[in-house]
């Protein structure tokens, strides 16, 4: 393993240069040169990314405009002056520093009638789009149902109305997740029958807003039904939507499904994140010695980095369009890892175990180990002893230093998401992606460097080294510098764990002495 990651470094120190490659020649920059697109969700983890890919290595793209909510006491201009000080960009910047003045926000909200936008913005719109990309949406599981329905579902069919309205549109792309059926086991690239019609979307909504409290627990679950919360099934909703409209249209329609999102490898930056992506979180978490244990059952889990599901996305875009031209019926791309290039949790964990080692980081509380367990019973017992326990003197040792207690607090909130990581994390859908990857086969040398996004050769070492750096750099703010401070942290901590270690199995093996000597001397 550690010649792995010695060669992963030398590679990285390599000064021979790449060859030059002729992006002049890109179908899919000619696609997208001289055209206007509109982008809802661009405030969140893929929406940036698109934005700064798009502008980055688009470079013709006429006007990019942006659906933002309106925010108080800041006007337009403010908001995308804001928006684009995120670091995300500081690459673009450099590469193009005028940028900005391609680059148009509408305000609007996906939860208001006619998205909210007023008459001078949606008319810009409507004379002047060719290409809509819908992100947006609310991706909070306990949310309430009312809430994931209209932003979700109804929010996009009102996206779909204003396509329907523009003059010069030709792409319609929806961005969902693979997840939006997960009742099947089997994910294919098709359209699933929608679980609810408009009628009974309204009357959803209706229910649900009729008390403060909305719908009580029992009659939420008969209405889920098969789906696990109302985020998957707002967006089957929506997906359906599409397929309806897309029907008719006489423009491009499809859907995009990516799998599980995470941290980039290669760009806008090398293991770039957005500091709420839950996988980062998570994989942090175990690195510095903050998890030890999880429930998991062996099956693959479907992660995608986020560069890679930008680049797809673009050429979904860009494939839609050619599509249309022979088929004219609404298109379903699915994006997943787990059939073209699986990896596990034990893996990508013994990863970042290994990788703790060489880059450590200040903020190392523990020995990074992790125990895998197939029962939950035994996964209760080590969730107890291994992160309960410990919080309890954290908490304690806190509390004597005059600092705000936070471990509780810190495993309360893990614990209350179990759940839900049990249910992804265990799931073992099979996410066909057969059209994704024909989409990639069929583009040039040029289109397939420029919007690289052949998972099958993606190397999850690799991947796991630019994630941990990541992790230090745009979560920790922790610079890769004092490396070998960290790295005697790291050692510290590495004594400290097999010290106590050894100091539990020789008072287990004390006691259990003591116990079996007293039993005997009831039998001798």
């Amino acid at each position: 393993m550690s010649s792995a990651i010695d060669e992963i470094y030398r590679s990285m120190d390599d000064d021979t240069e790449a060859p030059e490659i002729e992006k002049s020649s890109s179908e899919i920059r000619q696609f997208f040169a001289g055209k206007s697109l509109l982008l809802s969700g661009a405030t969140g983890f893929m929406g940036k990314v698109f934005v700064e890919k798009v502008l980055r290595d688009c470079p013709n793209l006429k006007r990019l405009y942006l659906l933002v909510r309106h925010k108080k006491g800041l006007t337009s201009q403010e908001i995308v002056k804001k928006y684009f000080q995120n670091g995300v960009f500081d690459n673009l910047r450099k590469i193009h520093p005028n940028f900005e003045e391609k680059v148009s926000t509408v305000t609007g909200d996906l939860e208001q009638d006619r998205l909210g936008l007023s008459s001078d913005d949606r008319q810009t719109l409507i004379d002047n789009l060719d290409i809509m990309v819908h992100n947006g949406a609310t991706v909070m599981f306990d949310t309430k149902i009312s809430v994931s329905l209209k932003i979700n579902a109804l929010g996009t069919k009102r996206m779909l109305d204003l396509a329907m309205e523009c003059k010069h549109i030709k792409v319609f792309v929806y961005v969902s997740t693979a997840y939006s059926h997960c009742y099947r086991k089997d994910i294919e690239e098709v359209f699933y029958d929608s679980p609810a019609d408009l009628k009974k979307l309204y009357e959803l909504i209706a229910g649900d807003e009729a008390s403060e409290d909305g719908l009580t627990d029992d009659a939420l679950k008969r209405i889920l039904e098969k789906y696990p919360n109302g985020y998957c099934f707002s967006k089957a909703i929506a997906e359906g939507l599409v397929k309806e409209y897309g029907e008719k249209a006489n423009f491009a329609v499809g859907v995009y499904r990516p799998t599980i999102v995470c941290a980039a490898v290669e760009e806008p930056s090398p293991g770039w994140v957005g500091n709420n992506n839950g996988p980062a979180l998570i994989f942090l978490g175990a690195a510095l010695g903050l998890m030890h244990t999880a429930y998991h059952l062996g099956y693959p889990l479907d992660l995608m980095p986020v560069d890679y599901s930008i680049n797809a996305l673009i050429a979904t875009i860009y494939d839609l369009d050619l599509q249309w031209k022979v088929k004219r019926n609404p298109t379903v791309y699915n994006y997943g890892s787990s059939i073209l290039n699986p990896i596990t949790l034990p893996t990508l964990f013994e990863y970042f175990g290994k990788l703790a080692a060489s880059l450590g980081s200040k903020y190392e509380v523990w020995h990074p180990f992790m125990i895998f367990c197939k029962s939950k019973w035994t996964f209760w017992f080590w969730h107890i002893l291994l992160h309960f326990i410990p919080a309890i003197f954290a908490d304690i040792a806190l509390l004597c230093m005059g600092k705000k207690r936070r471990a509780l607090q810190l495993f309360f909130f893990g614990t209350r998401h179990l759940d839900k990581m049990d249910y992804f994390g265990n799931g073992n859908w099979k996410i066909q992606s057969r059209r994704m990857m024909d989409v990639h086969d069929r583009l040039s040398k040029c289109d397939q460097s420029i919007f690289y996004f052949d998972i099958r050769k993606l190397e999850w070492e690799y991947a796991s080294l630019m994630w941990m750096r990541g992790g230090r750099i745009h979560i920790l703010n922790e610079p890769l510098v004092d490396i070998e401070k960290t790295q005697r942290r790291y050692q510290l901590m590495k004594l400290l764990h097999y010290a106590t270690v050894s100091i539990f199995y020789l008072l287990v093996t004390y006691f259990s002495m003591k116990l079996l000597l007293y039993l005997l001397s009831f039998i001798f």
